[in-house]
């Protein structure tokens, strides 16, 4: 094999290599923000989580493993109230999902309230509105403490959108609302 050659493939092998290692990096430091996140070191979770989605990257492991990493991140940035950079993360990830061969309702249902919260943060109530009726359908799917914090955010969603005056949209979130109870 001729010497330049072998460096052009020398990326290749590498890249190959990376994936094992990075997938198990990415794992080590979701688990740590995750521990984290349960222990109230926001800052400690962020950082890890930051790292786990780099660590995707990097090893290029894919489309579901990258959405859930920048959900996750997403999260961790609201917790934080870091919301116009949560709000972007999660929009990243609910576009990978909604491209998936396979896709999940309840991944991107998840996804939809997350950013709902994170744009009624940000006051910006009609377009997380919007965001938040694309749940309805499959809201009463959630396990019992999604559909307790989404009920949840129905509910503040519905007080905001009666101020606003609209009144039959904050009616079909108070009702969905209180299905999900």
């Amino acid at each position: 094999m001729k010497p330049l050659t072998a460096l052009t493939l020398l990326p290749l092998v590498l890249t190959a290599c990376a994936n094992p290692v990075n997938r198990a990096t990415s794992d080590n430091y979701t688990q740590t923000c995750s521990i984290a996140e349960s222990n109230g070191q926001l800052d400690i979770a962020e950082q890890a989580c930051y790292r786990a989605l780099v660590n995707v990257d990097w090893g290029n492991l894919g489309p579901e493993l990258k959405s859930q990493r920048l959900y996750n991140l997403g999260r961790i940035k609201r917790k934080l109230a870091k919301f116009s950079e949560s709000e972007q993360l999660f929009k990243e990830s609910l576009a990978i999902e909604e491209r998936l061969p396979e896709r999940s309702s309840l991944r991107i249902g998840r996804r939809l309230v997350e950013l709902s919260v994170s744009l009624a943060s940000q006051n910006k109530l009609s377009e997380g509105a919007e965001y938040l009726e694309r749940v309805l359908p499959i809201a009463n799917q959630f396990p019992s403490q999604e559909r307790i914090y989404t009920a949840e955010v129905l509910k503040e969603y519905a007080k905001s959108l009666r101020a606003m005056n609209k009144i039959a949209l904050a009616e079909r979130f108070e009702s969905q609302a209180l299905a999900l109870r």
